[in-house]
């Protein structure tokens, strides 16, 4: 981006200054779109000469950017700076808000066509919000992108409006309203969140002092729970809480696990997965794949390697075997993708446990292929007389197996900043109670998958006599 600046700089009259974009884009107004259908790019930028704005477009030419046309804009300032096909033409839109006060811009829309770039008619739209992008109606998507108008009204009310581009005017978009209201009231839950999580900050930080001032600890602690119960816009509880960047740009955020708990009993119902977006302050709720159980937690780490937290989430099944569902989420390319599902790792992890003559079992590893033998020796003479006959030999055929995985731990072997994850799984004989050992994975991210980075297995010890 520092070249097309440079480039830009170059067309512009003395003492020019580029435009920047407010919060959140917070940078400079410039982009590369191709705004004449050529299927070229355009170099695009806003400045300031002398108290005025304008729009500089620039087109490559032979090699060499030239200038196409300097625009006159309106306001002080600039607030976005969109190219969209909002009309049926067969080239883009520039979508241009001017800054004309604290909370509003005036739209503007450019469009080329033969004759050059001219206005399109814009209802002298005044807004305080903008969104511009394809909304589904009635059958989809259709290629033509609306303008979601949001007008300031008191507190925090805004008034929205959605707009189409039609028969040479914007018209009301009726037809897109039940999808784009949704993100209306996901807004409003998004704003009641960050100011919860706000408050839970201030909460978290008073803690942090031996002696909370001027309030006791039990009552910052109670102003927590209070927090935390309001946290959850669904109704539901708070079951546990972390905050880290797991977004990866710089801001801290709240990740949150939400359930229903069964009265009388700790069991979890519903649970989800909550991320608040400290920048943003955007609230996204992902649905687990097995969303009960016991002692649902979270920990945040980076598990991938990017510097950035992601999150595992661990919950107990509550079953005989202590097996657990296990996730991890990351966020990839701008989206929060599961990359990790520990029922989907069981599938892939086959053994096979064989009792053998001489008080031996086999234990065969599929992933990674490896065989381990366990001598049975101290499980002791009553044991082994049961499945055993005097010479060593089987009295008959037996197999065991291994449970699914019934611990899930992040371990930073290298200590490197990076977590690997150590999978646990019980290696049972005749029946369950009856355990040989554990087998141990160490887990670790590969750029797509976590593999199985080494492997061990390890056996119970024998008790000595003291003397």
């Amino acid at each position: 981006m520092n070249n097309y600046v440079d480039v830009l700089k170059n067309f512009l009259p003395p003492n020019a200054t580029i435009l920047e974009l407010p919060k959140p884009q917070e940078k400079l107004a410039i982009l590369l779109a191709d705004i004449d259908g050529d299927h070229f790019n355009e170099l695009i930028g806003a400045y300031k000469y002398e108290e005025q704005n304008y729009i500089l477009i620039l087109k490559m030419i032979n090699d060499q950017w030239l200038p196409l046309i300097h625009i006159k804009g309106n306001g002080y300032g600039i607030s976005d700076l969109i190219v969209a096909p909002i009309t049926d033409s067969w080239v883009s839109t520039l979508v241009v808000g001017w800054q004309i006060g604290n909370v509003w811009a005036e739209l503007d829309l450019l469009q080329w066509t033969n004759s050059g770039f001219v206005r399109l008619p814009t209802n002298n739209i005044v807004y305080s919000k903008l969104e511009v992008e394809d909304m589904p109606g009635e059958y989809g998507e259709d290629g033509q992108y609306e303008l979601a108008v949001w007008i300031h009204d008191t507190g925090e009310a805004y008034k929205v409006d959605v707009y189409r581009f039609s028969e040479g005017r914007l018209d009301i978009a009726r037809d897109v309203y039940p999808y784009y209201f949704r993100k209306v009231e996901a807004y409003y839950a998004q704003k009641k969140a960050g100011d919860l999580e706000q408050k839970l900050a201030s909460n978290d930080k008073g803690l942090s002092f031996r002696s909370p001032y001027p309030t006791s600890r039990e009552e910052v602690l109670d102003k927590r729970q209070q927090v935390l119960s309001r946290l959850s816009s669904t109704g539901q509880e708070v079951i546990d809480l972390k905050r880290g960047d797991v977004t990866g740009d710089g801001f801290m955020d709240t990740v949150y696990l939400t359930g229903d708990k069964t009265q009388g009993s700790p069991f979890w119902q519903n649970i989800s997965l909550n991320i608040l977006n400290g920048k943003t302050n955007m609230y996204e709720r992902i649905s687990l794949k097995e969303n009960v159980g016991y002692n649902p937690t979270i920990f945040l780490g980076d598990f991938t390697g990017d510097l950035v937290d992601d999150i595992l989430i661990v919950i107990d099944t509550g079953g005989s075997g202590g097996i657990i569902y296990a996730y991890v989420f990351s966020s990839l390319e701008g989206q929060m993708r599961q990359v990790f599902d520990v029922e989907e790792y069981n599938e892939q992890s086959k053994y096979e446990v064989n009792y053998q003559n001489q008080y031996k079992v086999a234990v065969i590893s599929s992933n990674p292929k490896k065989k381990y033998t366990v001598d049975l020796m101290y499980k002791g003479k009553e044991y082994l007389s049961e499945i055993y006959n005097e010479d060593g030999t089987l009295k008959e055929p037996i197999e065991g197996w291994v449970d699914p995985v019934s611990g899930l731990y992040p371990i930073d072997f290298a200590r490197d900043g990076t977590y690997e994850l150590t999978a646990i799984q019980k290696i049972a004989g005749r029946y369950h109670a009856d355990g040989i050992g554990y087998v141990q994975n160490v887990l670790k991210w590969n750029g797509h998958d976590f593999v199985p980075d080494r492997q061990t297995v390890s056996i119970f010890g024998e008790d000595l006599k003291s003397n």
